[in-house]
């Protein structure tokens, strides 16, 4: 599938759409390089993952990691649920969009966000849009479910290790949208960021009413999916 685009600097956080997108540039030599986002609260697999898959694809890669703190943030407002999930985004990933403005004023990024995908995205995907004003390009957007993990295994790819036991990629473990039974996996797998997240759940618990557990977005019926990049 040609993908005419210019060079662009590909998204990855480990999943299978932004690592084919970057594979999908790769093959096209349309790949600058890849950037990925520490937002502080990962799962303690998942950066060394990302950096073991771009360098047995010899992807240039950079990691840019938010100067917000995820803890204070919940300590001010409470666990984000999905209405408050762009309004992290924008402190966790976006304060690292801004770094990669000042390292590439003109660069362009690839995002791995599809139209055949979840209802949590469902009516927001774009093929073209910014991110803290930098341009983001789509340039699997038309790719189906089964086209990308077509791709994704033909390549000989694996998942982030968090989707063996939580089902994302680990990059960001903001709770906004997680499951009914995601927090009690992440407490089973990851017990240290598990008893993390409970100890400032107890902090703020005669704060916030209803949002002093990580993960409690899940009670709440999803409606549109704020605006904003995904990977």
């Amino acid at each position: 599938m040609k993908i005419s685009y210019p060079r662009l600097y590909a998204l990855v956080s480990g999943g299978k759409d932004s690592l084919s997108t970057a594979q999908a540039l790769h093959e096209e030599g349309k790949l600058a390089g890849c950037v990925a986002f520490d937002t502080g609260i990962s799962t303690p697999d998942w950066k060394e993952f990302v950096q073991k898959t771009c360098d047995e694809r010899k992807w240039y890669l950079d990691i840019y990691r938010t100067p917000e703190s995820y803890e204070e943030l919940v300590m001010k407002y409470g666990f984000p649920g999905p209405s408050k999930h762009s309004w992290f985004m924008r402190y966790l990933k976006g304060r690292c969009i801004r770094q990669f403005r000042r390292m590439y004023p003109d660069g362009i990024l690839a995002s791995g966000v599809r139209q055949d995908e979840s209802i949590k995205r469902a009516g927001s995907v774009r093929p073209v849009g910014d991110w803290e004003g930098a341009p983001i390009l789509a340039p699997i957007f038309e790719w189906t479910t089964e086209e990308t993990w077509a791709f994704f295994r033909d390549r000989g790819f694996e998942r982030a290790p968090a989707y063996s036991t939580l089902q994302i990629s680990g990059d960001c473990l903001c709770g906004a949208y997680a499951r009914q039974d995601e927090r009690t996996a992440l407490e089973h797998h990851y017990p240290t960021i598990g008893d993390y997240f409970k100890s400032i759940g107890e902090a703020i618990k005669d704060k916030f009413k209803g949002r002093y557990e990580w993960g409690w977005g899940w009670k709440k019926p999803i409606t549109k999916q704020p605006r904003g990049a995904n990977m």
